[in-house]
């Protein structure tokens, strides 16, 4: 087995890609890059690929030469090593279907769209298919809006009734944190009333809050929450208004009263599996039967645009339970159902558990590309649609699996606009909380700019005005 990938280029031009095509081939191996100074002063591309220490590839392009193309040169010798073929082809990003979607508002027929992602990024057909598929929803969705004087807002609440073995993001124990909630909450309404007055010649597109488990807060908290984003924020009626209750075990009526009351307009209640053993494993402390309960008492209240969140290839389980998974979730009947693919990540209990157990992949990776397949065509056969979609990054030495995608599917009209424009950078979308990430988008320059908060809840209590001054540099 190859224990260590080296790559070799010319100053380092393109070896991101080079890295990221490698571990997509050999997914559970180290992989690393290196530049090779005499090389500099050759008129075309030259680089080399060692397996443990042997050279088994190495290639000239010379003068011109594009990114695709030396792309193409060593995807095709990695295909012919490995046996193996990669469904997206040379395609590495997170955004597939951003091509597709840029193509079109280009003026760009299907066909040769079609065409560039089979024959130029070298995708399958059903991968092909699935992008423009979702560009081709995108477009109808967003395509007539005026981007450039838009924003939407993400509004994060870093805080969860216990951690899930998977998560890797920012959030903090309720419990342990409960003291300092009134004080986040207070920082943050700093900075959403700063935000306001930044964006007041803008049109508020879409609020999106989420975390974190926002409903983790209690209901008094939560009821203050809604009332600093009505009070300071912009909220048209036709606004799209998302909260992201996630959590069964932290919904309450009391909770959703409140969202009905502050005009939120789509709820998701994530169940991720409809089996009990796996939502043990993973640390989510509450029963199948809350799933149900939760959203039969949203349904009651009048909320008419739920979304389900999944996951493929959680612990022990097999094709056959995420197939019961997909059929208990259908027969509730929600509006959207998103499918994530699990991806064990540094800073994640269940990657520690690994790393303790010898750091071996696990048998479930080997399920992954077969619910994926499941869960499309169980969606599209029930009239759910894909709208968007993204793919997480490779990480060494924990999967097997390189085809690291999440999709959305919506019944239509029940699609969530702040998920494009969050995904394709449409619009500005200006993150508030701890470990926001806000994206500025400069429509007439055709870039845009990250500004980061701390992830820390005591440093976003304690440097609020830090956080203020960053967003202050950007005018929109």
């Amino acid at each position: 087995m190859t224990r260590m990938i080296r790559i070799t280029s010319k100053d380092n031009e393109f070896s991101y890609d080079l890295k990221a095509l490698a571990m997509a081939f050999y997914p559970a191996q180290e992989c690393v890059t290196k530049e090779e100074a005499s090389w500099l002063d050759k008129q075309g591309y030259t680089m080399c690929l060692e397996m443990d220490g042997e050279l088994v590839y190495e290639d000239f392009l010379p003068m011109p030469y594009t990114k695709n193309q030396v792309k193409q040169r060593f995807y095709r010798f990695l295909s012919k090593y490995s046996g193996k073929s990669l469904p997206w082809g040379i395609l590495t990003g997170i955004r597939p279907a951003k091509i597709a979607l840029r193509m079109l508002m280009a003026g760009e027929k299907k066909v040769d769209i079609l065409d560039k992602l089979k024959n130029e990024y070298l995708c399958c057909e059903e991968k092909a298919d699935l992008a423009m598929a979702v560009a081709e929803k995108e477009y109808a969705l967003t395509g007539a809006m005026d981007h450039e004087n838009s924003v939407s807002i993400y509004i994060g609440i870093p805080f969860c009734p216990s951690i899930c073995a998977y998560c890797s993001f920012s959030s903090y124990p309720y419990k342990q944190y409960e003291k300092k909630v009134d004080e986040y909450l207070e920082a943050l309404e700093k900075e959403i009333t700063f935000v306001a007055e930044q964006i007041r010649h803008k049109t508020v597109q879409s609020v999106y809050i989420g975390g974190g488990t926002p409903t983790s807060l209690n209901e008094e908290q939560f009821e203050r929450l809604l009332q600093m984003v009505e009070r300071h924020l912009p909220m048209r009626e036709d606004l799209e208004y998302t909260v992201e209750a996630g959590r069964p075990d932290s919904i309450t009526r009391g909770k959703l009263v409140s969202m009905k009351n502050h005009h939120v307009t789509r709820i998701s209640i994530n169940p991720q599996t409809m089996k009990q053993r796996t939502l043990d494993l993973l640390g989510r402390r509450h029963t199948v039967e809350e799933i149900h309960t939760v959203y039969d008492m949203a349904r009651e209240l009048g909320f008419d645009n739920i979304n389900m969140d999944l996951i493929v290839g959680l612990p022990e389980e097999t094709p056959e339970d995420f197939q019961r998974t997909l059929a208990e979730v259908h027969a509730m009947g929600p509006d959207s159902i998103t499918v994530h693919t699990l991806v064990i990540k540094r800073a994640s209990r269940m990657r520690r558990e690994q790393l303790e157990q010898g750091g071996e992949v696990r048998e479930e990776d080997d399920y992954i590309p077969q619910m994926q397949d499941l869960s499309e065509q169980f969606c599209r056969e029930h009239g759910y649609e894909p709208y968007y979609m993204y793919r997480q990054k490779n990480k060494a030495v924990t999967t097997r699996n390189t085809n690291q995608e999440n999709v959305a599917y919506a019944k239509p009209g029940k699609e969530c606009l702040y998920n494009i424009f969050m995904m394709e950078e449409l619009q500005s979308i200006l993150a508030l909380g701890s470990g926001g990430s806000s994206k500025y988008v400069f429509h007439g320059e055709d870039r845009m700019e990250r500004v980061e908060n701390v992830k820390s809840v005591d440093d976003y209590i304690n440097r609020i005005e830090d956080m203020l001054n960053r967003k202050l540099k950007f005018s929109l």
